[in-house]
């Protein structure tokens, strides 16, 4: 049977059950995860010189850096502007959000199919960039 490599997604949220749930969630399903609980951590994470994640979980309230100024720090930098984000919050104007951002939504809470069928397909796109 062959080995695949495993994909790791950053998941940035500031609700430890939220962290400790999508962990929990993801690794089952055979992913590797980082946790930072704002997006002032996730960049630091990011810019640590560790390997990239294939994407990136996000919520948008957070305190210390919410997630609409850490996509905009994001998006401006060469080398991390490239990894995907899907967005997962409880707010209502996911669609305006969306459209805002440019990035999948997922309402909280997510339906985990949904949620893990959007994981799959944004990783297999970065893939297909390289």
């Amino acid at each position: 049977m062959k080995q695949k490599n495993k994909k790791c997604i950053l998941i940035v949220d500031d609700s430890p059950d939220q962290l400790f749930l999508l962990k929990m969630l993801l690794e089952a399903k055979g992913y590797t995860t980082q946790c930072t609980s704002n997006g002032e951590e996730a960049l630091a994470f990011l810019r640590s010189g560790q390997k990239l994640p294939e994407a990136i979980l996000l919520d948008l309230n957070m305190k210390v850096m919410n997630g609409f100024e850490f996509r905009e720090l994001q998006r401006n930098d060469l080398s991390l502007k490239d990894i995907p984000i899907i967005v997962v919050s409880g707010e209502d104007r996911l669609a305006s959000i969306q459209t805002q951002m440019n990035l999948d939504v997922l309402k909280k809470p997510f339906d985990i199919p949904k949620l893990l069928e959007t994981i799959e397909r944004n990783t297999r796109d970065l893939k297909q960039k390289s």
